[in-house]
């Protein structure tokens, strides 16, 4: 079992800064399976600053969350579930799982919360962090390849793992084999909750040449990809969202082939992807933009604004083909309306793109290859940096993160209105189809702290134990409360008054005869 603790102090904090509708949230969220009478009781909190009705929705999975495709057969929850949903404390869901009593696995449920408010994407763009992104990218940077530079390449791949895990994604890697070496494509995945089968992809390729830092080539995607993560994860969408770690992309674009060829479920649409291919580097002094043979036949206009620019590298080019030139449209326009800042120059390709060679050199070209719509969002690669490829792709002195921060703002607005994000959140818990695992003798707390009354509150799903010890102990470990709860407990929920607590991070121990729970606090006074 696993819970989400979301102390309604640290909420108002974090949620005061904003003037518009705040989101719900939803904290000590927990699931007690009682296989005995095949029953699955949720209890959770929820708060909403301007106490909206919320629409409540329950979904269940076998595969750690990935897909949540066990959710039709079940039938239908009770309790504080649909539409409307009061606000407040101790909500209850209970559910018939019997349909699952025959599969031996651990279940994950999620819940969402959603107050039907419209999602202030001027907001949320606002978000992107510029410092952070630059703080990740001097991280990155280092050669990527899989002779001359396997330590940092794994290392990134870490990185890559535990940042989708540390946003509550499911983490999945697929690899596969290129001249001996074992390449890896590491995914992020956050699935839709209306149309799961619909996909919205942002990838970018984490791998580099062997005698190249690549900190634009393409670090910057790749850090670009990790912060609409970052941002994206915390709300629910409609539709699935992917995040894609591309790797050995510089050997042939051998990660993107192996995910289209044969990881695209047949029960996946993939409504579009945006692919990073280095979004870096930015200048604005004339001839610093070139073009390629050919280029001002297939694109006039675009070449006659870039003339008309004196050949500034200070636009993104967003780059796309026949299939894909409703969601470059998307992207332009969500530039315009949400970075204006941001010089886009669009592209469309005739058919496949292969009539420009240049243009297929990332990976989106898989997905056009195969009909899939799909953008590369490039700074011009060669055509402008011509650090590309060699020791001298470094970050210092030759990167803007204004501007980068600027696409990853645009691309931000457009993956949210394709993937239909939700103004809502949601949180997950764990159990396992073990009988007896937790049966109604069985405890499991969830723990809030109420910070005007400095009180730690305590619930639990019907939990008749007697003789329950609590300790509160504090981030280093240190012991800062050991007593009974036995006195203010009623089998479902009790408090402890808790003045001495000061600012910071606890660990509450309720511990009974034969069993342990252990919960999170924030408190801030």
């Amino acid at each position: 079992m696993r819970y989400f603790l979301l102390p309604a102090a640290l909420t108002l904090i974090s949620c005061g800064l904003f003037a518009q509708n705040q989101r719900p949230a939803i904290s000590n969220l927990i699931a007690d399976a009682y296989w005995v009478n095949q029953t699955l009781t949720l209890t959770y909190d929820v708060e909403d600053a301007e106490n909206d009705p919320l629409e409540i929705s329950l979904e269940l999975s076998n595969d750690g969350g990935k897909t949540y495709a066990l959710t039709g057969l079940l039938p239908q929850p009770v309790g504080d579930i649909g539409f409307p949903v009061a606000p407040g404390i101790a909500r209850n869901i209970t559910v018939d799982i019997s349909a699952l009593a025959a599969l031996q696995n651990a279940f994950t449920v999620r819940l969402v919360a959603d107050d039907k408010q419209d999602v202030d994407l001027q907001e949320l763009v606002g978000l992107v962090d510029s410092t952070r992104i630059r703080a990740d990218l001097e991280f990155v940077q280092g050669i990527r390849h899989r002779n001359t530079g396997l330590a940092h390449l794994n290392a990134v791949r870490d990185s890559l793992r535990n940042h989708f895990t540390s946003l509550g994604l499911p983490l999945e890697e697929k690899t596969f084999t290129y001249l001996s070496a074992t390449g890896r494509n590491i995914f992020g995945t956050q699935a839709g909750t209306a149309e799961a089968g619909k996909v919205v992809i942002v990838d970018a390729h984490y791998d580099t040449v062997n005698n190249a830092p690549g900190a634009d080539d393409n670090g910057s995607g790749t850090v670009g990809m990790m912060e609409i993560a970052r941002l994206l994860s915390r709300y629910p969408a409609k539709k699935t969202l992917r995040y894609i770690g591309f790797d050995m992309e510089e050997d042939g674009l051998r990660g993107s082939i192996n995910y289209v060829s044969t990881g695209i479920p047949p029960s996946e649409q993939i409504e579009g992807v945006f692919n990073f291919e280095m979004i870096g580097y930015y200048s604005d002094q004339p001839n610093t933009q070139e073009v390629p043979p050919g280029f001002d036949l297939l694109f006039p206009d675009a070449t006659s604004q870039i003339v008309a620019n004196q050949y500034r590298g200070d636009f993104i080019t967003n780059v796309a083909n026949t299939d894909s030139a409703p969601l470059g449209l998307l992207f332009t326009t969500a530039a315009q309306q949400y970075v204006p800042d941001l010089k886009v120059i669009p592209l469309v390709v005739f058919g496949n793109g292969q009539i420009a060679p240049d243009l297929l050199r990332s990976d989106h070209a898989p997905f056009w290859l195969s009909s899939r719509p799909a953008l590369m969002i490039t700074d011009g690669a060669d055509f402008r940096n011509h650090c590309y490829h060699t020791p001298q792709d470094t970050l210092d002195g030759k990167l803007n993160f204004t501007f980068m921060s600027n696409v990853v703002k645009a691309t931000l607005a457009a993956a949210a209105e394709l993937a239909g994000i939700q103004h809502g959140d949601w949180a997950t818990a764990d159990f396992q189809n073990t009988v007896g695992t937790n049966a109604p003798s069985g405890c499991h707390f969830g723990c809030w702290y109420d910070a005007p009354a400095r009180q730690l509150h305590f619930t639990a799903a019907d939990c008749r134990q007697s003789g329950i010890a609590v300790e509160i102990l504090d981030e280093k470990g240190a012991l800062c409360f050991s007593g009974s709860l036995d006195s203010n407990w009623n089998g479902q929920s009790g408090s402890l008054s808790v003045p001495y607590l000061q600012d910071g991070i606890y660990f509450v121990k309720a511990l009974w005869p034969g069993g342990m729970n252990t919960c999170k606090i924030a408190v801030f006074n």
